[in-house]
Formats: C-alpha cells, structure tokens, sequence
C-alpha cells in the first residue's frame, strides 16, 4: 500500500487528468474522452467558479480571445483538454474544483465518484479510507446514507465492470459496524443532540409516528413571532430569483401554503408544489431558510420536527420525510449543517420586521 499523501477529496483538475492518463495507456477502464468531458463541463457550469476569460471589451484583447475561440473549436480525439468556452466564457479545467453531493447532478456525481474510486485503486491507496472521509465530506456523516448511496452505485452491472478490483473492499466497508474514527472529530454539543434526537426518532413504531403527525394535524404550531413577520421572512421563496431568472415558488403557490396561518392542514395539498431548485440554486438554501427560522421562532427549541413537518405538507420535495421516522431522522442530521457556499440570499433584510 503506497504510504503517499493523496487528495481524499472528489477533485476535477485531478480527475480530468487521471482520465487522460487511462486513455493514454489504453487501460482496459476504455474511458470515452468526449463523454466524460461534458460531464466535467457541466460541474464546472453549475458551480461558483468563475471563466478565466470573457468576451474582451477592449479591442486590443480579440485576437488573444480569438485564439482561445479557435484552440476550442478543433476537434479532440480522445484526451480532454484543460479548458472549454461556454456562451462566450472560457473555464479552466486545471483550476482546483471540489465536488460535493449536494450540489452536482446524481449522474454526474456518481460517474466522478466511480472515476475517483479507480484513480484510487491506480495508486494501491486504501478504498475504506476514502470512503470513511466521503461518509463525512459529502454524506454529513451518515452511514446509511452513503451505504444506500454504495449499494445503488455496485448494483448496476455497467459499474460493476468497471469496479470489479473495488468490490470487495467497498462490500467489507459497508459490512464495517465499527465506529469510524472520524467520528472523534464530530464532538460539539449540537451534534450530540442531534445523535440523540435521531436515536429517539428511528426507534419508535412507523404507527407512532404517524399518530405523531396526525396529533399536529390542523393546530397553530408554537412560534414566537406574528403570521406577519413570518411572511415576511418566508417572502424570499418569490422574491429571490433562482434558475432562468425564476423565484422558487410563485406568489401563488406561496399564498397556499399560509393561507390558514402556520398549522398543518388536516390533509396534504394536491398536487404538492414543486421548488424551482437545481445544483447552482439547491434545496439546500431553503432547508437552511427553515432551520434559521425555526431557531429564530421557536418557542422551545427543543423540537424541529413540526416546522419541517408543516413545509413537508404543501413541498412536493419535503414530502418523503414524513414517509417513517428512518426518513425524517435521516433529514433531520442534514438540516443542521451549515448553509450551502453558494448561497446568494441576504437574509438580514427577511429577519428584520417593522
């Protein structure tokens, strides 16, 4: 096993050159260059990294863009090449671009991760440890989530092929009940509520939890602050702008949900309404909106189930935690991280309230 410091993070620069590095030895992995490049094209777009290079306003700089324009016009054949241009904006794909969960495309995260899985094995490094740094850098620490996430990736019979050498080593970390020692790095006093919290909740009955629900069904939830400030604070939902200049919800839809007030209704609005998010403008923001609020509001603090519980009512993409506890318990670790780097919302003006 090679003792040689390595990058446990899913990296483009890296990844793109790895891919070149296979091609270029005609190793059996036959990775298609084309292929991969636009997966590594569409990452790059959805993330906050900035072109190097943009339509020159001064004209002097033309014929230093013009050649840029030109160089990724021409036809590769194989290999990747280290930038792209993208409506007038060239990105270089040699820049250092870290890839999370949350914000990438499912396919495009699986295909990277698969990629980043065979550079590993390329180097003799140990596949068990950078699953158990994933667990945390890209799974908020949760287990079952990233061993659902290892176990739909080894099912499909394409990957299988091209991770026959890991199989074993991905099988025995998934078996692998032990404490990983990441978790000694884990030790605020949130994190052990949070733990507690997701004890309670996977060990009740699925026909607890569902009475549990019902009993919230159609009453005011406890909060602090007036109907009024809450709308106001919950306004950014249509007033700020996500993909194709377009709020998350309309106005519309935003006077549904609060149309009887903060309560649960006694039934779940048909159909659900659906947030307008994407990898550059993820579900993440307004999960973080929800929590802000619920610390900011709640009259206890000891119970967040209910604030999420009333969003999952009207959201189509909140519903699923209220499906069993396992689901909500699941949600609920995630909804306690801190907001995504590529939030633009100025929340400051929604917290205030005149």
């Amino acid at each position: 096993m090679k003792s040689l410091p390595i990058d446990l993070h899913i990296e483009l620069s890296t990844l793109k050159n790895f891919i070149n590095s296979q091609i270029e030895q005609r190793n059996p992995y036959l990775f298609y260059g084309k292929e991969l490049f636009e997966v590594l094209k569409r990452v790059v777009i959805d993330s906050e990294i900035k072109p190097f290079l943009t339509f020159p306003k001064d004209q002097h700089d033309q014929p230093y863009y013009d050649n840029y324009l030109k160089r990724s016009n021409e036809q590769f054949d194989k290999l990747i090449p280290d930038f792209f241009e993208y409506e007038g904006e060239f990105y270089d794909l040699e820049r250092i671009q870290y890839v999370y969960k949350d914000f990438t495309r499912a396919q495009d995260f699986e295909t990277l991760f698969i990629i980043k899985l065979l550079e590993l094995k390329s180097n003799d490094y140990s596949i068990a440890e950078f699953l158990s740094f994933q667990q945390f850098d890209s799974f908020y620490g949760q287990k079952e989530s990233i061993d659902s996430f290892l176990y739909q990736l080894t099912t499909k019979d394409s990957n299988c092929r091209l991770l026959s050498e890991t199989l074993i080593e991905i099988e025995n970390w998934i078996k692998n009940e032990q404490i990983n020692q990441f978790n000694d790095k884990q030790g605020s006093n949130t994190d052990v509520a949070a733990d507690s919290t997701h004890q309670i909740e996977t060990n009740i009955s699925q026909e607890k939890w569902d009475n549990q629900i019902m009993s919230l069904r159609e009453k005011d939830l406890p909060c602090k602050w007036s109907i009024e400030k809450i709308l106001h604070y919950f306004s950014f939902l249509y007033l700020e702008l996500s993909e194709n200049g377009e709020p998350y919800i309309s106005k519309e839809d935003f006077d549904r949900i609060f149309e009887n007030g903060f309560r649960i209704p006694t039934i779940d609005i048909k159909p659900l309404i659906k947030l307008n998010c994407t990898a550059r403008f993820p579900l993440k923001n307004i999960t973080y909106g929800i929590y802000q609020f619920y610390h900011m509001a709640s009259q206890t603090n000891d119970d967040k189930k209910p604030y999420f519980l009333f969003f999952a009512s009207f959201i189509e993409d909140y519903a699923k935690i209220k499906a069993s506890p396992l689901e909500y318990s699941s949600f609920s670790k995630n909804a306690t991280k801190p907001k995504s780097t590529i939030n633009k919302i100025e929340w400051s003006k929604y917290c205030s309230f005149q």
